[in-house]
């Protein structure tokens, strides 16, 4: 409403009481003020006052809405970028544990492969290696079966059971053979050597209990029989046992009157008969010896006669001696004849080359090949391939689930102390919560430096306390009997064994 007319005094309507003018005035001027304030133009005659007072009410609340949810907006904007802090915290350190298992598992299964790779590697050497021993002096199944087959190649002509002497002590020099100044033993036998094992067992003369054997051995140093079956399963053959020293008789021929005799270190014997002729006569007669010898023997002759009377004697001297013979002249037609005897070391045969018995085993192919090739294939039978694609699922998760912490038990470490880790585990630094420093613990800096057998693999600085950050948590594989010297200022360091440690 509009109000221009100005009283002295102003009666109040229905009633007998007056207001004075510049209370009047005053009021009214509030009314124009408040109709002015809500934005509208006063009319005279026109009752304004409750319209400007809802409007008014109304614009006051819409500015405070505004002002509430202007705030409000601020608060959640405020709670929301906590939250994402928070949240980006938690997956970091989450990422972080994972990343840091599965580079621990990997790393495991890494190890897992990597010895496996060497148990394949090693099962092949023995298996096919022929460029050389795998292991000292033994060889793998196809070397002995390249050298069996060799060997019985080689021994083509040769009996089962025939004594060799030899220059050599290896096997290689003496194929299809066993060595004989060894006593060797042999568990299975009938199955490496069947001809071998059936030839020895039907020559029981060639055989005594192992009780016998052992007392040859005990006072003699050799014993030239085979022991059979001595084990429980009755498939073993022991071989005799000849002293490779001194002389050894290794060849002998015959001839008629004629023979020789070869021994193991040279030395050589021979001799012969020749008739005396039945008339006198001085022709020179040349002898050659069966074997020639380094030098000139030693020459022995023995005339033969049928009576003890000088004119009845036969009379043949020899002369003339050398490495491959002599020359004899006869001068008495009667008697017998006569007999030579030379005695001395072979030409080309050094002295003590010639000492190693051996007995042939087999002329055809090898059961020992056969016998050891199936140890081998048998000892491959089961093994993971280098890539584990022969592995079930199954088994590489059960594998996984071997390196997983152990928690019902754990070893706490000692700051700046050497541990050396009992078993395969996982070494797990715990910082110090920030809420800690209302307990006591004051804001400050500190580091976490740990050495994995003197090498630092993780150094961190980080500000604790109730104003600071948090150190990060970790956790890393380490293998048994390595050592970790954690340095740490707040905060609890743990090992924690595998489950399938031992």
């Amino acid at each position: 409403m509009f109000i221009e007319d100005k009283e002295d005094k102003v009666f109040i309507p229905q009633t007998k009481h007056t207001i004075t003018a510049s209370d009047y005035n005053q009021i009214k001027n509030e009314i124009q003020s408040a109709i002015e304030l809500a934005g509208m133009e006063p009319e005279k005659d026109v009752i304004q006052f409750p319209t400007a007072i809802k409007q008014l009410t109304e614009q006051s609340g819409a500015a405070e809405m505004e002002k509430i949810t202007a705030e409000g907006t601020k608060q959640v904007g405020i709670v929301t970028a906590a939250g994402t802090a928070q949240k980006g915290a938690v997956e970091t350190v989450g990422a972080e544990q994972v990343s840091a298992v599965e580079a621990a598992g990997t790393a495991q299964v890494s190890k897992v492969q990597k010895e496996g790779s060497k148990q394949v590697a090693a099962a092949k050497n023995w298996a096919s290696k022929t460029d050389g021993p795998v292991e000292e002096d033994l060889y793998s199944a196809k070397k002995y079966a390249q050298d069996a087959a060799q060997s019985a190649q080689n021994s083509r002509g040769l009996a089962i059971g025939q004594l060799v002497w030899s220059q050599s002590s290896l096997a290689k020099d003496n194929p299809g053979c066993l060595p004989l100044w060894t006593g060797e033993y042999y568990t299975n036998a009938s199955t490496l050597y069947p001809d071998f094992y059936a030839w020895v067992k039907s020559h029981p003369e060639l055989c005594k209990t192992k009780a016998e054997y052992d007392s040859a051995i005990a006072a003699y140093g050799e014993c030239p029989y085979y022991v059979v079956d001595e084990n429980t399963a009755q498939t073993s053959l022991r071989l005799p046992k000849h002293k490779n020293s001194g002389r050894y008789l290794v060849k002998k021929e015959v001839n008629g009157n004629d023979w020789y005799a070869l021994y193991s270190d040279g030395w050589l014997e021979q001799g012969g008969y020749f008739a005396n002729p039945q008339t006198i006569g001085t022709t020179a007669i040349t002898e050659t010896f069966w074997k020639p010898y380094a030098t000139p023997p030693t020459l022995l002759f023995g005339n033969m006669s049928t009576r003890h009377q000088a004119a009845y004697d036969s009379e043949c001297y020899p002369y003339n001696v050398t490495a491959t013979g002599f020359t004899h002249e006869n001068v008495q037609p009667i008697g017998q004849g006569t007999r030579w005897y030379a005695f001395g070391y072979a030409a080309a045969t050094p002295m003590e080359n010639i000492k190693y018995p051996w007995i042939v085993s087999f002329t055809a192919a090898v059961p020992a090949s056969t016998a050891q090739a199936a140890e081998f294939t048998g000892a491959l039978a089961g093994k993971a391939n280098m890539d584990l694609s022969n592995v079930p699922n199954a088994s590489k998760s059960a594998l996984l689930d071997l390196l997983a912490k152990d928690t019902a038990t754990w070893a706490t470490l000692v700051n700046a102390t050497d541990f050396v880790a009992p078993s395969a585990g996982w070494i797990n630094y715990v910082p110090t919560n920030n809420a800690d420093a209302t307990i006591g613990i004051n804001t400050g800096w500190s580091n976490c430096l740990v050495q994995l057998d003197g090498k630092t693999i993780i150094n961190q600085c980080y500000c604790y306390g109730k104003n600071g950050t948090n150190a990060d948590a970790f956790a890393f594989f380490v293998g048994k009997g390595q050592t970790v010297k954690a340095r740490f200022g707040v905060g609890t360091v743990y090992f924690y064994p595998c489950k399938g440690a031992k």
